[in-house]
């Protein structure tokens, strides 16, 4: 295959993606023809199917990188090294691999793709935006809905720059090669942050580190926001790495995540919830005025309340236990966000080991009770947000969407740690990058007239445990249809 290319037609910040689709329409020719050509001793070898490992775009593991150096006239593969870098620089240490930090589906700019341009700010999972543009990214074909692979592949390609479907991202024809483009300007934020993680690059370490999640932290809002708090920690008694292990440590930690949690308690009952106490042990009691009746109406207020804290904590029931005392046991934790607890208390560990050989709890300590209080807030109003339509229809969401519920809560944010090796003190910035909640809407209780607090006062709790003991001791049919009530009611409210 004699190859048709310039190297001209490589830009900066351009993904391989991108060169490989210009490369198949000037030269006619297909994604496997071009892998046969520029594959690897080992890809050459395969006589059949060749698997994604040896197509992916992020370390060209699957491609002979000096016949693409010499044909393309261009070092690929330093082009890459550089682009990711300057992207990652100073979230190395969170992950080794670079894979954690870019989208397996290709993500693209429409505005860019018709210059014939993807970039890798494009599969940068920090930005959901383009970089160039500002516009949003899309991560599937507009007319199918099918995602496209971020791999020299044509499992959901067709002709260069088309879906299978039909779906053009970009018109060209084979001589359209004086069309290609790429973008005149980037956003000034993120193209700061670019320039300034190059430079670091060259320089010797830094006394900083960033502390983030990929899925919750937000590039463009980053680089513009002042830190929301800083706190500074001189240096103390510290602990052995050893002790983040113990039992008593992790005792500690399980203490501060309770605490937090508890804080959002009060504050719930002191502000949104102060007229609601009585709907909320109306609900969280099964209480009825009699037990031939339906339930009453849900107060979406006291839904809201019991479902967070239900989810929140991966309580079994809703129900049963004494809903004014609003105390959480010593051991409830929010186990619903364990794993990113985890997460963020590994990356401070594993800093303060690496700068000072020890560990510091109180810095771990402030960490995770600014991420358990803002997550919780934004839970509760999550689950405010849907308590109208869910009260009235008395259903809940399923796990899986409690799941993408709790994803959107968890606050975007960032911890930059900096230490300062003269004074032994550490300061950590807070950034918290979320945006703006919209004003929740304000929904009607039933029961704010003077007398339904006695009202509820008067009702009998129908939960399940107290039905089954009726049954015991009166094993009637009256009693055993009341059971077959209950727990079709109780069903409509688990998950």
């Amino acid at each position: 295959m004699n190859v048709v290319w310039r190297k001209e037609w490589i830009n900066e910040y351009e993904s391989p993606w991108s060169v490989f689709e210009k490369l198949a329409l000037v030269n006619i020719t297909d994604r496997n023809e071009i892998l046969k050509v520029f594959g690897s001793t080992h890809v050459k070898k395969i006589k059949q199917h060749i698997g994604d490992n040896q197509r992916e775009l992020l370390r060209l593991n699957g491609f002979n990188i000096d016949r693409l150096h010499q044909t393309l006239g261009f070092n690929f593969q330093e082009h890459i090294n550089k682009n990711i870098q300057s992207l990652i620089a100073p979230f190395t240490e969170l992950y080794s691999s670079w894979e954690h930090w870019f989208h397996r589906d290709l993500h693209w700019c429409s505005k860019c793709m018709e210059g014939g341009f993807h970039s890798w700010l494009h599969q940068f999972k920090l930005l959901d935006e383009c970089a160039f543009h500002d516009l949003k990214l899309n991560n599937v074909c507009p007319t199918c809905r099918s995602t496209i692979p971020f791999l020299l592949s044509s499992r959901q390609l067709e002709y260069a720059f088309q879906c299978k479907c039909g779906h053009a991202f970009a018109n060209f024809h084979v001589s359209s090669w004086n069309e290609w483009r790429a973008p005149d300007h980037m956003n000034p934020d993120v193209l700061r942050w670019l320039q300034a993680n190059q430079a670091s690059m060259m320089t010797s370490n830094m006394q900083f580190k960033w502390i983030i999640h990929a899925e919750h932290c937000n590039l463009k809002r980053l680089v513009k926001e002042s830190p929301e708090e800083i706190k500074v920690f001189h240096s103390d008694d510290s602990l052995h790495r050893g002790d983040y292990f113990s039992n008593r440590f992790q005792k500690e930690l399980l203490q501060v995540t309770s605490d937090a949690v508890q804080r959002v308690v009060e504050r719930l009952f002191q502000d949104t919830l102060q007229n609601h106490q009585h709907c909320i042990t109306q609900l969280m009691e099964l209480r009825k005025s009699d037990e031939a009746i339906e339930f009453p109406k849900i107060c979406p207020y006291a839904y809201a309340y019991v479902f967070w804290r239900k989810s929140i904590l991966k309580e079994e029931h809703f129900y049963g236990f004494n809903s004014l005392r609003t105390n959480l046991i010593s051991d409830a934790e929010p186990l619903i966000i364990r794993d990113l607890l985890e997460y963020f208390s590994d990356q401070v560990v594993s800093y303060q080991m690496k700068i000072l050989q020890s560990l510091d709890s109180r810095i771990l300590s402030w960490i995770l009770e600014k991420l358990v209080i803002q997550f919780s807030e934004n839970f509760f109003c999550t689950w405010l947000e849907i308590a109208g339509k869910r009260s009235k229809e008395i259903s809940v969401p399923s796990w899986k969407e409690i799941e993408n519920m709790r994803d959107q809560s968890f606050a975007s944010v960032a911890f930059k740690y900096n230490f300062d090796e003269s004074s032994s003190s550490s300061s950590i910035e807070y950034y918290h990058l979320s945006k703006n909640k919209s004003i929740l809407n304000k929904f009607e209780c039933p029961y704010q007239h003077e007398s339904a607090k006695g009202d509820i006062q008067l009702m009998i709790s129908y939960t399940p445990q107290k039905v089954a003991m009726l049954i015991m001791n009166n094993p009637s049919d009256r009693h055993k249809m009341l059971q077959k009530t209950v727990e079709t009611y109780v069903k409509k409210l688990n998950f």
